[in-house]
């Protein structure tokens, strides 16, 4: 089954010389294969000495410290959390299926909803978080519980929802609900679980997961745009075009014989599946249902390719020996940096 996931944090009163007594980033993960003991190093095929197998959570706002980095990521979801849907991120794993996550909401003090948890992301001025339950040291990352009704802070200090998810292997969640989704052999998946090392579908079958390699991609300019059929398939000049990307849509269609229903100017698209040579298919959500669209020209329409830090896993259609023989290479389809 795997250890539970790797949290990343920072620890307390280190008492670092070397960062001012400042605390240290701490269970970033596994070492690079490179760092192994030479006499045990097994590189799988596929890989290279500079990544290593694990997956993360941690927190962004942990003593106003970021330790969400490219080299160590913060698995990004989606979550509905005290009844808020939106973009969230794993604090910490609660059980094989439930997670600790924060949304990436904000809620004034004079909006917290008492009997709600959340977590401090700005202390703000002027606003007594003592009062509201989070104890008497509040600092920017403290998770609380408020005790006050609705309107009660003050001041301009924020948080954000925060509380325990259960994962779902669907988009359709509610109250209390998350999902994830990763790529393996060019197909998005739900996770149903995940573990220090693996991820798992809603058959219960095993990947391999890592982290992910640095890598910053710049804005790109499509040209000759074309809608290829209903389903939201488009091609293009540039054939690199990967899940998981977003691509802006901006202009007017006025002239265009192709069409997006419900599109206005502008509109972020995500890149849900690829095929051979420079086709691709958006969707209005990350891993949602493809966009309804008419074929044709594009004209008076832009199509920008949004700059974005290169999430790989290393070989993703490679696969090594695992416990029980060939074991495909995943990559978590979200996380922020």
């Amino acid at each position: 089954m795997g250890r539970p996931l790797k949290i990343q944090s920072y620890s307390n009163g280190s008492g670092d010389t070397s960062r001012n007594g400042v605390g240290v980033a701490i269970d970033q993960g596994f070492n690079q294969f490179a760092n192994l003991d030479p006499k045990t190093q097994v590189i799988p095929v596929g890989m290279t000495s500079s990544e290593f197998l694990g997956v993360v959570g941690g927190a962004n706002a942990i003593g106003g410290q970021t330790v969400a980095s490219t080299a160590f990521p913060v698995v990004a979801i989606t979550a509905n959390v005290n009844g808020q849907q939106g973009s969230a991120y794993i604090i910490t794993q609660k059980g094989s299926h439930k997670y600790l996550v924060s949304g990436e909401d904000s809620v004034y003090a004079n909006n917290l909803t008492q009997g709600y948890t959340y977590q401090i992301t700005n202390l703000g001025t002027g606003t007594n978080w003592t009062a509201l339950g989070a104890g008497s040291n509040p600092t920017a990352g403290k998770i609380f519980t408020c005790t006050q009704p609705i309107g009660t802070g003050t001041g301009n200090g924020t948080a954000a929802d925060c509380g325990q998810c259960q994962l779902v292997t669907t988009n359709a969640i509610s109250s209390g609900q998350m999902y994830m989704t990763f790529t393996a052999n060019g197909n998005t998946i739900y996770a149903s679980r995940l573990t220090n090392k693996y991820i798992f579908d809603s058959s219960n079958n095993r990947y391999a997961t890592n982290f992910f390699v640095s890598g910053e991609s710049t804005a790109v300019t499509l040209a000759n745009v074309a809608i290829a059929n209903t389903a939201g398939g488009f091609t293009s000049n540039v054939a690199s075009i990967t899940t998981g990307q977003v691509v802006t849509v901006s202009g007017s269609a006025a002239n265009a014989s192709g069409t997006i229903s419900g599109y206005v100017n502008p509109t972020n698209y995500f890149v849900i599946s690829t095929a051979t040579g420079n086709a691709f298919v958006l969707a209005a959500t990350t891993g949602g249902a493809n966009i309804v669209t008419t074929a044709g020209n594009t004209t008076g329409l832009t199509f920008t390719l949004a700059a974005s830090t290169t999430a790989k896993s290393g070989a993703d259609v490679a696969t090594f020996n695992g416990n029980n023989g060939n074991m495909t290479l995943a990559q978590v389809s979200s996380y922020t940096s």
